[in-house]
């Protein structure tokens, strides 16, 4: 088994990438803990996330959208290279952890993931955000909710609209199937762009009855 960045051999084959490649990937400078975006302030929390708070507690991404992460998610995505899932997984588990040891994050009481618009599912046949969820709360040893969150079925796919279109339309997207009162949880996406999914998904969450909702994804856009 090589790695599926440099093609040099790997020690440990299931880790999919090598240890070098890992610490070659691009790194965010100075970010808000909160939004994961950058910003020049002295506190951990940006001036975005203070005049709005989102209703997650904190994001953590690997990198910003650029190669190599991007090129690996479109094949992972749209070419069926569903064996990727196990090296990508494992690249967010350890940004997790970085934070984890660095601050001493709490490990959460479940992981979830969010749902795919159900056309989406029918036509690539999977949820990439599901893949790579599952390990991740394997490794954690903590409960998997897979269909804890669900899209409305009438509901229009994101895609479609435009960026205001895209922020009304989301607010009434997503509900969550069960109460999860005095849990914290993890919620998994590969890419997370305006953050509007998430923070529609968080808000439910919270209402639902969540204490805290962390974000971990592959990418985040820097807009």
């Amino acid at each position: 088994m090589r790695c599926i960045l440099c093609n040099m051999p790997l020690f440990l084959s299931h880790h999919g990438i090598c240890s070098q490649c890992v610490k070659n990937l691009p790194k965010f400078n100075k970010i808000c803990r909160r939004c994961c975006l950058p910003h020049s302030l002295s506190t951990n929390v940006c001036y975005r996330c203070r005049e709005h708070k989102p209703y997650w507690d904190e994001l953590i991404a690997v990198s910003e959208y650029i190669h190599p992460l991007k090129n690996l998610i479109h094949h992972f995505k749209f070419y069926k290279k569903i064996e990727l899932k196990l090296a990508l997984a494992r690249l967010m588990f350890l940004s997790w952890y970085q934070r984890r040891e660095m601050e001493g994050l709490a490990k959460p009481d479940l992981v979830t993931c969010v749902p795919l618009h159900h056309l989406r599912y029918w036509s690539r046949g999977y949820n990439q955000a599901e893949l790579l969820a599952k390990p991740i709360a394997k490794w954690l040893n903590c409960d998997f909710y897979p269909h804890l969150l669900s899209r409305k079925k009438n509901a229009t796919d994101q895609k479609k609209l435009s960026l205001k279109q895209r922020m009304s339309n989301v607010e009434t997207l997503f509900v969550c199937n069960q109460n999860v009162a005095n849990k914290s949880v993890m919620l998994i996406d590969d890419i997370v762009t305006t953050g509007n999914t998430i923070n529609a998904i968080s808000q439910q969450l919270k209402q639902c009855g969540a204490t805290r909702v962390e974000i971990i994804c592959l990418c985040r856009t820097v807009l």
